[in-house]
């Protein structure tokens, strides 16, 4: 077979290529590689990597001529790569992958620390947002970063900072393997673009955030607010993957936007809401949570739906009498869509049975609580408004 080689260039100075690869590279006839990689190959040989699509068709023309090709690939091929992209445009059994020194390998090796359990993540051609990145930090002791020139160490920083993270410690490695290598403690100034950095926190808290937060940690007007009980339904209902895209239309005071963030930190939180007083309720209740993942769009629905990213789940806790409409939206998306809705009135529980009973998984309950509240030396139970808690799903099929 005509092989493609895929040759991991290390993170940098030609001294850390292994020998394998320096093989590979000399018996090739053509090396795709990026400017700083240049000094790898015989001028002759040397072919641009971007336009990466200009690239890959220039390699598949090479390869259909039984030219022995290869592409250089920044520190190691199975880390952040071009690989995957390879893989999908010539399949795996035509790649031949030669391994080799990440940057991240030789940060922690510089470090003396290991790197096992540490996450890992990229900021190279991919949207590493900053709640992924406090997600991150909160949950493991050690978050290893290849950075970039906009997300290089201050962005860290600053994320941390505003993510209430302000006790991580930050370490910075710059232009790891060269002559003029850096690796020390995070500082107020300008970084190489070549920066990767380790994030480290002492107490990390495995997992997401429990769901049901206590009324009394919100900040409360004259809004109403989804009580725990029902938002430990809604939320349940909605089976939010870390990645979910969520649309809380109607989300008064912002408490189920607030358990809905803590659920998908990979994801975002959209969060319409049309009366002023319970945007500033909303606005408030996102800061306190130091929540990065919400965004307040103000506006009716579904006029203020118009432009928005399309969302994989949809939350309905206030619809302004115009439930038909936002439910004929979503239709029209003609996506999967997970829903959940609640109605405390009957005229409004008895909309909800006739446009969402055609949906798929339907279904509906009826939640009352009492809670235990005191009076004078004794206890009584206190009845709160029963609650309507509908869901279903829309668009894809019904194969689960």
């Amino acid at each position: 077979m005509n092989w493609i080689d895929v040759i991991s260039a290390g993170p940098g100075r030609g001294e850390m290529l292994t020998q394998d690869a320096r093989k590979a590279i000399a018996e090739a006839d053509a090396v795709f590689c990026a400017d700083r990689y240049a000094f790898l190959a015989e001028a002759g040989k040397r072919l641009p990597l971007m336009p990466m699509k200009a690239a890959m068709d220039s390699l598949e023309e090479l390869n259909r001529e039984g030219k022995h090709a290869a592409v250089l690939l920044s520190g190691d091929a199975g880390l952040y790569s071009l690989l995957p992209a390879l893989k999908k445009r010539f399949g795996g059994e035509k790649l031949r992958v030669f391994p080799g020194i990440s940057s991240l390998q030789a940060f922690c090796a510089k470090l003396g620390i290991p790197w096992q359990e540490a996450a890992v993540l990229s900021a190279h051609g991919r949207n590493l947002s900053p709640s992924a990145l406090c997600h991150a930090v909160r949950t493991h002791e050690k978050v290893l970063l290849l950075l970039d020139g906009e997300r290089d160490p201050n962005w860290v920083r600053q994320v941390l900072r505003d993510g209430g993270m302000e006790s991580t410690r930050l370490t910075v490695g710059e232009r790891i393997s060269y002559p003029d290598e850096s690796v020390a403690p995070y500082e107020n100034r300008k970084y190489d673009a070549l920066s990767v950095a380790l994030a480290e926190n002492d107490h990390p808290q495995r997992g997401l955030p429990a769901v049901g937060l206590p009324d009394d940690r919100f900040i409360r007007g004259k809004t109403p607010m989804t009580k725990r009980e029902i938002r430990i339904q809604a939320l349940a209902a909605l089976a939010l993957p870390e990645d979910a895209v969520v649309w809380d239309v109607g989300a008064g005071t912002g408490s189920v936007s607030v358990e809905c963030a803590g659920q998908c930190p990979l994801g975002r939180v959209i969060a319409v809401e049309r009366d002023e007083e319970a945007l500033k309720l909303l606005r408030e209740n996102i800061a306190a949570f130091r929540l990065l993942n919400v965004e307040v769009v103000p506006g009716n629905a579904p006029e203020a739906l118009e432009g928005l990213p399309a969302p994989t789940h949809v939350f309905l806790g206030g619809t302004g009498g115009r439930t038909k409409e936002i439910l004929e939206k979503i239709e029209r998306l003609n996506a999967p869509v997970r829903l959940c809705a609640t109605a405390v009135t009957m005229e409004s529980a008895q909309e909800y049975m006739a446009l969402l009973g055609k949906w798929r998984r339907f279904s509906a309950v009826q939640i009352a609580v009492s809670r235990v509240e005191p009076v004078g030396a004794y206890h009584m139970f206190r009845a709160q408004n029963p609650v309507f808690v509908f869901e279903a799903e829309t668009g894809g099929t019904d194969e689960v």
